[in-house]
């Protein structure tokens, strides 16, 4: 028998946090679903964990193969998935009981191709330093069921930079490119040929997204939080890299030959928001951070190099025309008024004061 919702989950090494993500999927008040994890290499217990759970539980699938990453594990478990829907989850977090429920009511019996919820935000770097209570982040203002081209082609941009929503959210950060809250129709994903790029270290999620709202028919929202986002102390996303300006470029170019291949040109400020964000996301992360090497002129000269490249260049020149939120709004003021070295400067204090 086919179940509703395929749910896939690539493990690698996650025995830590596996349990609390596996036992959040037994607890669910909504039962017709199956699970489909990829144990990808892991050198921890996590396959036994898994093994445990299938032996358990006919609904668990365990896939074991060698390691060949997390974009990889997604599409063999998607390859091996039969549910009317997907929803991918990483091993480290965790579902509110009543997740798959309201995700599949939202969808109003199978009548949306995406369903959308919100998220709880768990920050391991203070856990056990202050009472941590988690932040629920909405994606937008309000609730919607549409089959509007114009709405959707709005929240495709959206994945790109959360100002070209066409419901803006206070608390929407830039978590919206993330699938783990997104309910897909499978047949959306297999029919289409949409898979995870293997060749990308950061944000493959993004451009499945883009890709499945260029699909999409009839996408809803269901202003419920069901899903736990555990932010890591080594986390991928949450550390200094000094891989992050060519992961960057590697985003851009991927991006860029989706608008062009989809001739999707509503996208193109949206695009230019994220290479700005992007261009931000380095100053803080690799250039002007706690433990960059280098003297900061000569960090400033290869920031202000990259700030010239395109297409960069390009979002630089236009950014006090871009729909700019938070933080950004400022730093695009500076970036547009060319205030390359004021703004380093600025970064660079920061990071110094930050490790007083």
């Amino acid at each position: 028998m086919i179940p509703k919702i395929s749910v896939v989950i690539p493990v690698y090494n996650s025995a830590k946090y596996l349990r609390d993500c596996l036992d959040s999927l037994t607890g669910q008040s909504f039962a017709d679903f199956e699970v489909v994890a990829v144990d990808d290499g892991s050198h921890d217990s996590s396959g036994k964990i898994l093994d445990e759970y299938a032996d358990k539980d006919d609904r668990f699938h365990v896939i074991h193969k060698p390691n060949g990453g997390v974009s990889a594990a997604r599409n063999d478990g998607l390859s091996a998935a039969i549910g009317e829907y997907v929803l991918f989850v990483d091993s480290d977090d965790w579902l509110e009981t009543e997740a798959l429920r309201n995700m599949f009511e939202a969808s109003e019996n199978g009548k949306a191709d995406v369903v959308v919820t919100d998220h709880f935000v768990w920050n391991e770097a203070f856990a056990g330093k202050v009472d941590v209570v988690e932040p629920v982040k909405r994606f937008f203002a309000q609730e919607f069921i549409t089959d509007s081209r114009d709405v959707i082609n709005r929240i495709q941009a959206t994945v790109l930079y959360r100002g070209y929503s066409p419901y803006l959210s206070a608390t929407c950060g830039y978590m919206f490119s993330a699938l783990w809250t997104k309910l897909i129709r499978r047949s959306l994903l297999v029919e289409n040929g949409i898979l995870f790029n293997t060749k990308l270290k950061l944000y493959e999620d993004g451009l499945v997204a883009l890709q499945i709202f260029q699909r999409a028919k009839i996408v809803a929202y269901r202003s419920v939080p069901t899903y736990h986002y555990r932010i890591l102390n080594n986390s991928l996303c949450h550390v200094n890299e000094d891989r992050l300006v060519k992961d960057s470029a590697n985003i851009l170019a991927e991006v860029k030959n989706f608008i062009d291949d989809t001739g999707a040109a509503h996208l193109q400020d949206a695009y230019l928001a994220r290479a700005l964000f992007l261009t931000k996301k380095m100053a803080l992360r690799s250039f002007f951070c706690s433990g960059a090497k280098g003297s900061f002129l000569s960090r400033y000269k290869a920031f202000k190099k990259i700030l010239l490249t395109e297409p960069y260049g390009l979002a630089v020149k236009m950014a006090r025309s871009l729909k700019l939120c938070g933080n950004e709004k400022s730093y695009g003021k500076l970036m547009g008024r060319g205030m390359f070295f004021a703004t380093a400067l600025m970064y660079e204090i920061r990071s110094k004061i930050k490790t007083l």
